[in-house]
């Protein structure tokens, strides 16, 4: 079950906007139930000092792969209620890199869900870590989106439900 995510296409976003000129242009796959994975680098466009990427690039690398995994898992817009991350190592940019994220609980419309960031070549060694709350999103927040960006997002819930219907055995 290693699905790969879709772009949001009508979406100018900074982190998983494909298009986006100086964006991040994350893309993910989920690997198993209830968990997101990306690949990335991180430029030289995103750094603090010297060669180290900024902290905040790294908290939205977080804040974007937490949020796919309840698209992909929970089917639904979610916002970011509270995030917090800790660093363990150095994040230098043009670094192959991995994070994952996973679902922790699930209490009523509240969602933890808990990351971390790793070298490509290293999975053992964690370079950053985060946990985050979420809710979904209010739905006037959503009907005020663009008729393309609310059709793409239902497109995309629709899709992931449909990967997740069990199938039925004829025999």
């Amino acid at each position: 079950m290693r699905d790969h995510l879709p772009d949001l296409t009508s979406w100018n976003c900074f982190a998983c906007g494909q298009d986006h000129p100086k964006g991040l242009r994350l893309q993910f796959t989920a690997p198993q139930p209830d968990w997101v994975r990306s690949e990335f680098r991180i430029s030289t466009d995103h750094v603090g000092l010297g060669s180290i990427v900024h902290g905040g690039i790294v908290a939205t690398v977080f804040d974007e792969v937490m949020v796919w995994t309840l698209y992909r898992w929970r089917y639904q817009p979610h916002v970011t209620a509270r995030m917090e991350q800790r660093f363990r190592g150095v994040i230098e940019a043009d670094t192959p890199l991995v994070a994952e994220a996973w679902i922790a609980a699930d209490r009523g419309r509240r969602r933890t869900v808990e990351a971390h960031i790793h070298p490509a070549d290293d999975p053992g060694r964690i370079l950053a870590e985060a946990s985050g709350i979420y809710l979904p999103a209010a739905s006037s927040a959503l009907e005020s989106l663009p008729d393309v960006q609310q059709d793409e997002l239902r497109e995309v819930f629709d899709r992931f439900r449909s990967l997740d219907k069990p199938v039925e055995n004829p025999g």
